[in-house]
């Protein structure tokens, strides 16, 4: 098992991955996702623009979150930040330093653009739901609160980037067959977890996430929206951009 605190981060633009890298992803998404044939997974890559990669001290890839900027296009209310498909390897889970790294990237955009900043991400596990609450104090959807403003944004964005797979009442994309869903054992660990009030409430607004649908969410980055951690990385990517 490797030390978390020797994982070391790194941005690449997709345009630079190599055959080697690209393999290693799909080895590393196959190992935790059914139904992500190599097709589907080379042709989601190509629509993304950068990949947040985690490698150890002797150069495995232990985990990935691709990014896509403006998926559907130039908003008037700000810039979009999609984040894709993000796999960390069980080895490794406990680690903050692709989170950190997220954060820095996405605070080095905000001092470029100068805009508002929203970062998007659909959930087809309890995982990535919870980065929700540990990044951000407001975000959609909450148990507690509603943000109207920030569901209306997502549902446009979901609309344009899914069509008719975004199911606008229940607030999730449900393609005609999976895109990739959880492998059984992992999937099975989210109903084992449901003493968690965010565990309980992603399943209560995805109860199908074992068969691939994902729960479209939503979060604005900024100073008073971040919280300790994610901030001090945002911070540190707004202040160092060049």
């Amino acid at each position: 098992m490797p030390a978390l605190n020797q994982l070391v981060s790194s941005i690449r633009p997709v345009a630079a991955i190599t055959a080697d890298e690209e393999e290693a992803m799909y080895a590393l998404m196959a190992r935790h996702y059914d139904a992500v044939p190599r097709d589907r997974f080379e042709a989601d890559l190509a629509k993304k623009d950068e990949v947040v990669m985690l490698h150890d001290d002797v150069g495995t890839l232990r985990g990935f979150t691709t990014l896509a900027w403006n998926p559907a296009g130039v908003l008037p209310e700000g810039d979009v930040l999609f984040s894709g498909d993000t796999i960390i390897d069980e080895s490794c889970w406990g680690s903050q330093e692709l989170v950190k790294a997220f954060c820095q990237r996405a605070g080095a955009w905000r001092a470029k653009s100068g805009r508002r900043l929203f970062w998007l991400l659909i959930s087809k596990g309890h995982r990535t739901y919870l980065y929700l609450p540990l990044f951000a104090r407001r975000f959609h959807p909450h148990p507690e609160r509603e943000e109207p403003a920030w569901e209306s944004l997502a549902g446009r964005v979901a609309e344009r980037m899914f069509g008719n797979s975004w199911q606008s009442q229940e607030g999730v994309v449900r393609f005609d067959e999976s895109q990739g869903h959880l492998r059984g054992d992992l999937a099975d660990d989210t109903r084992t977890r449901q003493d968690n009030p965010w565990v309980r409430f992603f399943l209560e607004r995805n109860p199908r996430y074992d068969q691939g649908e994902e729960l479209v969410c939503l979060t604005e980055m900024t100073d008073e929206n971040l919280r300790r951690g994610a901030l001090i990385a945002f911070r540190e990517g707004f202040e160092n951009a060049s």
